[in-house]
């Protein structure tokens, strides 16, 4: 898995063990306690990094988009917890992710119902935590059991809905040295395919691309499925990952979300099986190699949606491919520092699918801004097209349809602390609705991320 979180200020980056697709098993051994005698300052800040990345090999597996580790907590290992927790074979996580979004210059909050993010304030709050246990394993494999809750909370019905459910439940094991990787059970898919966010780092979440994935079945934001999942790691970072995952409900997230009770309903009415097939190559940055993460694949799905002419049903589906590349590192002893660029292009059945292509371009730095080591910064650019299919019936019906969207962002997450990203963001957006005569929005948005 690529290492997406960056280290301490005194820790140098290392790859580690990693592989494709999924971080290296825990030591049998618990981390070595601080001592309180006189110790160089670089000397021990180096110390208790390398003791929170051994905290961090039991933290959850087999995806390949989260969070930092503990060292980018704001408990870190207050009190020992953690260091009880680990000797324990358990390792906790928490995010609380909090947004508020508003168009600033196009007044289309005068129009209603609301249609997109910001149209009118919008606000969300997400927050998650996540246990993983250690129930064996030895070597570089382990076998863990996983299980989360996810509290949300929005003022927008269509990125909710507001209530309380799992995020995840599932076991995951490894065999072989990691050779072959396998989980199944409840959880988000989107997590473990595509890699949506910039580099798979959710910080840096910007853009409309994931509407795809989710709009053709995939789980994730606020509706999981159960789902079994198969990854095969080669040598120098090659991988092969499939998955048979319960589609959502053809609605879309947030209706199946809303009637799924606490998240773990086996079957829902209409929802058949998603195939999902992934090939990819990731190899983390270290002082040798520059990180980059090719990855292409596809999703099939069995579950009937209506066209949206109205003129039957179809099966869905979706191809897509992402790169990720870093282009620039100036210090080999801070590798997670440096300019990446990357690329995503993701397409979708026509009939049954309002957004139908998703082209995105993107360069982010990690670590560049002068005097802030962790402080990260994205810009992107997209070009996103609407069905023709649904385009077309809205337009019999004497409504104007829009083709196609563009869109120019720019995010700038601040450190502020451990455990804490303020991230403001802009994004100019032409076409802001599919449905409408909107005026080009531009949607300025402010995030709190606390880790802890």
């Amino acid at each position: 898995m690529l290492l997406i979180e960056a280290p301490a200020r005194a820790q140098t980056a290392s790859a580690g063990a990693a592989q494709a697709g999924g971080t290296a098993a825990p030591a049998i051994s618990s981390p070595a306690p601080l001592t309180v005698h006189d110790e160089d300052p670089i000397a021990r800040a180096r110390r208790e990094a390398a003791r929170f990345a051994e905290i961090d090999r039991l933290k959850t597996q087999g995806q390949s988009t989260d969070f930092p580790g503990v060292s980018q907590t704001l408990t870190k290992d207050a009190g020992g917890f953690r260091t009880w927790l680990y000797e324990h074979d358990l390792y906790f996580r928490g995010v609380s992710s909090n947004t508020v979004s508003y168009d600033i210059a196009s007044g289309n909050d005068q129009l209603s119902p609301q249609t997109y993010t910001g149209q009118k304030l919008t606000l969300s709050q997400s927050n998650e935590l996540r246990l993983s246990w250690k129930i064996g394993g030895s070597g570089e494999d382990i076998t863990q059991i996983n299980v989360g809750t996810l509290i949300n909370f929005t003022n927008w019905r269509p990125i909710g809905p507001s209530r309380a459910k799992f995020s995840n439940l599932n076991i995951y094991s490894s065999f072989l040295d990691r050779t072959i990787e396998v989980k199944a059970g409840y959880g988000q898919t989107i997590s473990d395919f595509v890699g949506i966010f910039a580099g798979g780092n959710p910080i840096l979440a910007s853009g409309l691309a994931a509407s795809i994935p989710l709009s053709t079945g995939m789980s994730g934001g606020t509706a999981v499925a159960p789902s079994v999942s198969l990854q095969l790691n080669g040598g120098d970072g090659f991988y092969s990952k499939s998955a048979v995952q319960r589609s959502l409900i053809p609605e879309g997230m947030s209706a199946d979300a809303a009637n799924a009770g606490a998240g773990l309903k086996f079957s829902r009415p209409g929802a058949k099986a998603l195939y999902i097939q992934e090939f990819g190559v990731r190899r983390v940055a270290s002082g040798s190699t520059r990180q980059i993460w090719l990855r292409g694949g596809g999703s099939y799905n069995t579950t009937l949606y209506d066209r949206l002419d109205g003129r039957g049903q179809e099966r869905n589906w979706s191809i897509y491919l992402l790169g990720d590349y870093q282009i620039y590192q100036p210090d080999p002893r801070l590798s997670y520092r440096g300019i990446s660029v990357g690329a995503s292009a993701l397409f979708a059945a026509d009939s049954v699918n309002v957004y139908t292509r998703s082209l995105e371009g993107r360069v982010y730095a990690l670590g560049m801004v002068p005097g802030r080591p962790l402080d990260q910064v994205t810009f992107t650019i997209g070009s996103n097209r609407f069905s023709r299919t649904g385009g077309r019936a809205i337009e019999a019906a004497g409504l104007k349809a829009n083709r196609d969207q563009f869109s120019v962002g720019m995010l700038y997450a601040i450190h502020a602390m451990d455990g804490l990203f303020i991230s403001p963001s802009v994004n100019y957006i032409r076409n802001p609705s599919f449905v409408g005569d909107f005026k080009p929005a531009v949607v300025l948005s402010g995030s709190a991320t606390v880790l802890f």
